[in-house]
């Protein structure tokens, strides 16, 4: 009897689980993984917020390409300064928005060449608006469609969307070649369900890197790092990878500035139960690169951060204490070898959605 490609033989065994018949998730090859690893890299590469210690999130929605969904947080994770003991705090304020890629666009000179064109809008049912979550301003970013873009900070071909509650910044839409060169209009496979999204929305609610947090102590310059996250599927069903890239720009006193940016890839497992409800999971950091240039690794070797996975919060309106972080999940990237590392960790989803609309309201 010839023997099935492993591909199909996972996805048979997956689509004959009783408990399912339409599957949940769909098995990948690694070479489709590995193509949206690098092609969510570049697209990532091109995303800026004008905000100090914020993270911004980032998901395709489209199985045929060119759609992505987002989240821009000011990611407040903190100690609380009223306590004598080291009492953890989280609040935060949200920027939801769409970006949808087109092969051409029209525009209204028509001497004007064809170009791809990139629109970017606002989703204000799920955005804190014109609400300065600190000294720091309105959340704002912008993403450059230039052909080249060695420094996102400074965009020269940008669209810019904040919370700005008068429209100014509601949305922004453009031409630009970069979404070519960059190949960023044709997909690497069409195999995402709609679990997936819903997937990706709530990991984009829930996980949270920071610095501050982190052992063995933050850094006195935690609050101004900046984390941007691409998120998408893995070679299994029911496998996410969250990849958080940490980046800065610095502008010496003559004018001239340097940008960096390095990957920590995180991989989700999750576990769920009949009627597809999360009860269970894992999350584990992959290895550190051996060299420069290598993919499905931490690229820094020092990255000296955390990565909570918390229960979702209404933004803007509530604030989680110590209570809510000793039910997190909590990953530890210190540096290859540190003593204070946790690489990996369990995740109770069950308790962590208990009373959200996303999970049925499972308690265990």
């Amino acid at each position: 009897m010839k023997k099935l490609p492993p591909q199909l033989a996972l996805f048979l065994a997956f689509a004959s689980n009783a408990s399912a018949q339409i599957p949940l998730s769909l098995p990948l090859t690694p070479a489709q993984v590995t193509c949206e690893e690098k092609q969510a890299g570049r697209l990532i590469h091109r995303f800026a917020a004008g905000y100090n210690g914020s993270a911004l999130f980032l998901w395709r929605t489209a199985a045929e390409g060119g759609a992505y969904s987002g989240l821009l947080t000011s990611n407040h994770l903190y100690f609380d300064p009223s306590t004598v003991v080291d009492i953890r705090m989280r609040d935060e304020h949200q920027l939801a928005f769409d970006l949808l890629l087109r092969s051409e666009g029209d525009f209204l000179n028509p001497s004007r060449p064809v170009l791809p064109r990139a629109t970017l809008v606002r989703r204000d049912a799920a955005t804190n608006l014109d609400t300065p979550p600190s000294f720091n301003g309105l959340l704002r970013f912008s993403v450059d469609l230039a052909p080249e873009v060695p420094n996102p900070g400074f965009p020269t071909n940008p669209l810019r969307i904040s919370t700005r509650r008068d429209g100014g910044e509601a949305k922004a839409d453009g031409g630009g070649r970069g979404l070519v060169v960059d190949d960023l209009l044709t997909p690497c496979h069409g195999l995402i369900t709609d679990f997936d999204r819903r997937v990706f929305l709530i990991l984009a609610r829930t996980v949270r890197p920071t610095a501050c947090l982190a052992d063995p102590v933050g850094s006195p310059g935690c609050l101004s790092d900046r984390f941007k996250t691409v998120i998408y599927r893995g070679v299994e069903p029911l496998t996410y990878r969250v990849d958080v890239f940490l980046y800065s720009a610095h502008c010496n006193d003559d004018g001239t500035c340097t940008y960096g940016e390095a990957r920590i890839p995180i991989l989700f497992r999750l576990v769920t139960d009949a009627a597809g409800r999360w009860v269970g999971g894992h999350m584990a950091a992959l290895p550190f690169c051996d060299t420069g240039g290598q993919l499905d690794c931490i690229e820094p070797l020092n990255p000296g951060i955390s990565v909570y996975v918390l229960p979702p919060l209404r933004p803007g309106v509530e604030t989680q204490g110590e209570a809510t972080f000793l039910r997190a999940a909590r990953l530890n990237i210190d540096f290859i070898g540190s003593e204070y590392n946790v690489l990996e960790a369990d995740v109770n989803w069950a308790d962590l959605l208990r009373d959200t609309a996303w999970n049925g309201g499972l308690v265990p």
